[in-house]
């Protein structure tokens, strides 16, 4: 029993002098870690309390710059949005300019074409009415004459053949055939020379 003992003695010494030779290594290279940090610590001097300073004044300064940076975004950012809108609102306008000026040009047609349908009747009438007086005879229609007004009397003598106007003018007294002679002799003057009169 003691031969086992000791056998078993022998064979556990090279193993605890194995570890205690393992402990006694990393107690030795833990105290040169901490002699070397140590060391390290006292090499390296602290950072001046200026540098520091100038640290955090360049970052406030930074922060300063990115927050004009962003407030100067949103106000470009706005006028553009302004001017979007203004733009906007002046292609309606001009849309609604040019609508306008579409409808009025087409209302200025329509009543270019009302007066000028209008002219080509009153001219019919007044053709009708000046070869009626033609036909009838110079004594009834010089008395007619007399007492019409001048705005159906001159167009409706203009619309007249000379002869038969003269044989008229004849018959009517000489204040009414020289008044009207002076109308139609102004309307005359005043007619376009493309304007052609009936012989």
């Amino acid at each position: 029993m003691r031969d086992i003992f000791r056998t078993r003695q022998i064979r556990l010494t090279p193993v605890l002098m194995t570890a205690v030779f393992a402990l006694a290594s990393l107690k030795a290279a833990g105290l040169w870690l901490n002699f070397s940090s140590a060391g390290a610590e006292e090499a390296i001097p602290p950072a001046p309390a200026s540098f520091t300073e100038r640290a955090v004044a360049a970052s406030v300064t930074s922060e300063r710059l990115l927050e004009q940076l962003a407030a100067r975004k949103d106000e470009l950012d706005a006028r553009e949005a302004d001017l979007d809108t203004r733009e906007s609102v002046l292609e309606a306008a001009e849309l609604r300019l040019d609508a306008s000026i579409k409808a009025l040009q087409q209302e200025k047609e329509a009543i270019s074409l009302a007066e000028t349908s209008r002219s080509k009747a009153r001219s019919g009438e007044i053709g009708r009415l000046s070869d009626a007086y033609e036909k009838m005879k110079a004594r009834d229609a010089a008395r007619v004459f007399e007492v019409l007004d001048e705005d159906i009397l001159i167009p409706v003598a203009a619309g007249m053949r000379t002869i038969s106007l003269a044989a008229v003018l004849a018959e009517m007294a000489p204040e009414k055939a020289k008044a009207l002679t002076v109308e139609l002799a102004n309307r005359e003057a005043a007619t376009p020379p493309a304007a052609e009169v009936k012989q």
